[in-house]
């Protein structure tokens, strides 16, 4: 319980103040709204477009990592758990690695590589960034899922003269449901809080995310931060919406593979 109110305390900070005034902020900070007001919302959602420019970045983003990673560490799991050939150890330990590399090591090689294919400042720069740090964990949990189906249906798919890819596409795939929803969820909340990554490739603001429009936001109203708080509670709802549509994937996706028999 003390765990859970740490947690949840500055999400009820957030949220009661963007329903204040800005002095009332200042004035009581962690108290109810004594006369709640909605305009900061209105102010946001009607009168300054540039919110609905980082809200459909940020979910072109998402989508665009989402897919990008789904396929890639569903091929890649899919020939690590189910193909036998030189060096499979080896390579899915590489995979593992990329988990334990921290993205600040790599922002000065990252930025010249993408200065380099002129990705600088497009959406595309930082979709291929956050795909190449997100596939490290996705390959470890599908790989530990598909390596507890058993052989006898990958055998069945043989005698019937179905291969590899006939196996995973419509044996593997259709049975994944839970595991995929995992890495789908874990893919998303990373792809919508990141702000490293946007703030080293973005550099045009009709091009920022939901992250970076925070900091704008903090520039351009200093004192009014109801505005601030209103603006993160509006970013907030896409990821705990999504989140709870999937939460009941999360354990069962995440367990998949960890126990044999």
């Amino acid at each position: 319980m003390l765990l859970s109110i740490i947690t949840l305390f500055p999400i009820y900070a957030v949220l009661v103040n963007s329903f204040k005034p800005n002095g009332e902020i200042f004035a009581t900070p962690f108290a109810l709204p004594a006369a709640p007001t909605l305009a900061a919302y209105v102010g946001i959602l009607t009168k300054n477009a540039d919110f609905w420019i980082f809200l459909t970045n940020s979910i072109l983003v998402a989508l665009g990592t989402i897919g990008i990673n789904l396929l890639v560490s569903f091929m890649a799991a899919l020939a690590l758990s189910r193909l036998q050939f030189k060096g499979r150890t080896i390579l899915y330990n590489y995979f593992i690695m990329g988990m334990l590399f921290p993205l600040s090591v790599a922002i000065l090689p990252l930025y010249l590589q993408l200065r380099s294919l002129n990705l600088i400042g497009s959406l595309n720069g930082v979709v291929l960034s956050q795909v190449a740090f997100t596939i490290p964990m996705s390959v470890f949990i599908l790989t530990g899922f598909f390596k507890e189906v058993p052989l006898e249906l990958q055998e069945a798919t043989q005698v019937d003269g179905g291969g590899i890819w006939t196996f995973g596409f419509k044996v593997l795939l259709p049975i994944s449901g839970p595991v995929l929803s995992t890495v789908t969820i874990l893919t998303f909340i990373q792809s919508w809080n990141q702000f490293l990554l946007p703030l080293l490739v973005l550099d045009n603001r009709k091009t920022f995310t939901i992250p970076l429009g925070v900091m704008q936001y903090q520039g351009q109203f200093t004192s009014g931060w109801n505005f601030i708080m209103a603006f993160i509670t509006i970013s907030m709802i896409p990821m705990v919406l999504f989140y709870l549509f999937l939460q009941k994937y999360i354990v069962s996706g995440l367990t998949a593979g960890a126990v044999k028999g």
